[in-house]
């Protein structure tokens, strides 16, 4: 199941897209047939990158949209580095070969509908991409489909019944995912190490956004920033954000103090309840 380093598979990838991109694209109905569509399969989301401590390898966490299934799988560094700045909204100062792929399919006009992770044998997972509404299908790896589907925004599925056969890896107490602290619109989970490095952040220091209301949004807050202050207090962990949070009084502004490419600016937020209209 431990993925194998290979740029050789990221090129014979490339190969395959401009072999169909090369193709007629008109698509048809018994081709989407043919292209295996299932009406079982379940649609994930990227929950997490991270570090499982037992096998000393990086893993991508998929999570379905009702939160109670879950699959890790095991990915190398350079697809977990991709995978996690596409899931901040974090643009790589030099492209990744995903970024190539996709810069490929979009140039020639085609497009991705969705990608697969379809089968485990003998304890590694099988993925598929789908292009052109069903007309090509193309074998890969799971890191590197779920890589370009970050990078092309294209939905992720899985078959159902890998979930059953699902390992469990070193994803903190009772191998769950790390908890997220939500306040003032906004979803913020702990900056891990491999987090901290790929921001240019000190461990121990902010909390990530993974999640932006439209209120904050406009406020001028994006996911991917850092939460360093609020207020006046420091931020170091999710404790220290929701406890701050909490103490401060309802329907009243709140400066916050955000990391983002490298330096520090402020926004202002208001504290509403859940569900509260914003001001007109």
């Amino acid at each position: 199941m431990k993925a194998v380093s290979g740029r050789h598979l990221c090129l014979l990838l490339i190969a395959a897209v401009v072999a169909a991109c090369s193709c007629g694209r008109s698509p048809s109905t018994s081709a989407l047939t043919a292209a295996g569509f299932s009406p079982d399969e379940v649609k994930v989301q990227v929950a997490r990158v991270g570090f499982d401590d037992q096998t000393g390898s990086h893993y991508v966490l998929l999570l379905d949209e009702t939160e109670s299934r879950q699959l890790p799988i095991m990915i190398g560094e350079n697809e977990a580095q991709a995978i996690m700045l596409a899931l901040h909204g974090i643009k790589p100062e030099r492209p990744f070969t995903h970024d190539l792929i996709r810069s490929i399919i979009g140039q020639t006009g085609n497009r991705v509908d969705r990608i697969v992770i379809a089968d485990m044998r003998d304890e590694i997972y099988y993925a598929t991409i789908y292009m052109d509404g069903g007309r090509y299908s193309i074998d890969s790896r799971p890191s590197d489909a779920i890589a370009l589907a970050m990078v092309m925004n294209a939905p992720i599925y899985v078959n159902p019944k890998l979930f059953g056969s699902a390992p469990t890896l070193g994803l903190g107490a009772g191998g769950k995912i790390p908890d997220t602290a939500r306040a003032l619109g906004l979803t913020v989970e702990q900056l891990t190490p491999d987090l901290a490095s790929a921001f240019g952040q000190p461990a121990g220091r902010g909390v990530l956004v993974s999640g932006v209301s439209s209120s904050a949004e406009k406020a001028g807050v994006a996911r991917g920033d850092i939460v360093v202050k609020v207020g006046d207090r420091e931020v170091a962990a999710l404790d220290d954000f929701s406890r701050q949070a909490a103490q401060l009084k309802s329907g009243g502004a709140v400066m916050l103090t955000l990391k983002r490419g490298g330096s520090n600016r402020t926004v202002t937020l208001e504290n509403r309840p859940a569900g509260y209209p914003p001001k007109p």
